[in-house]
């Protein structure tokens, strides 16, 4: 790439600023519902542990259970790249387990069109973060 080349278009980037814009308001406070204007009714969303990708009922479904599952959960936005109609989003996890406080750092990949996703994939430790949560609910 030169110094003249940029990674996406100002469309493109526009786009990315205003879909990561509202990944972030949607997720300060968790509503599974609201995430359903981030995607295309089509999308394919693999998040662990999920074993195939999901639409946006699916994922939707999905944070409805993870929600249930860990009050509170909440995620904030680190830092994001765009690199053609693609979207890397760095983000930190909070949620409580039992009354205490957990968190864990991942990464979402998301493709855009027409400013929804219709393709994403999400990243972090599943391991490890499932050890911890089996810590805390001991306690």
């Amino acid at each position: 790439m030169t110094s003249t080349e940029f990674p996406c278009s100002p469309d493109q980037f526009a786009a990315a600023r205003a879909w990561v814009a509202g990944f972030q308001a949607r997720w300060r406070s968790l509503d599974p519902d609201a995430l359903r204007d981030l995607m295309h009714a089509d999308t394919q969303n693999l998040i662990p542990p999920m074993t195939a990708p999901a639409d946006r009922d699916g994922v939707v479904a999905h944070f409805r259970q993870a929600s249930a599952m860990l009050p509170g959960l909440a995620i904030e936005v680190v830092r994001w790249a765009a690199v053609d109609d693609a979207v890397f989003i760095e983000w930190i996890a909070t949620a409580t387990v039992n009354g205490q406080p957990i968190s864990w750092r991942g990464v979402d990949r998301v493709r855009l069109r027409d400013g929804r996703t219709y393709e994403g994939e999400v990243f972090w430790d599943t391991r490890r973060l499932a050890e911890r949560i089996a810590e805390l609910r001991q306690r």
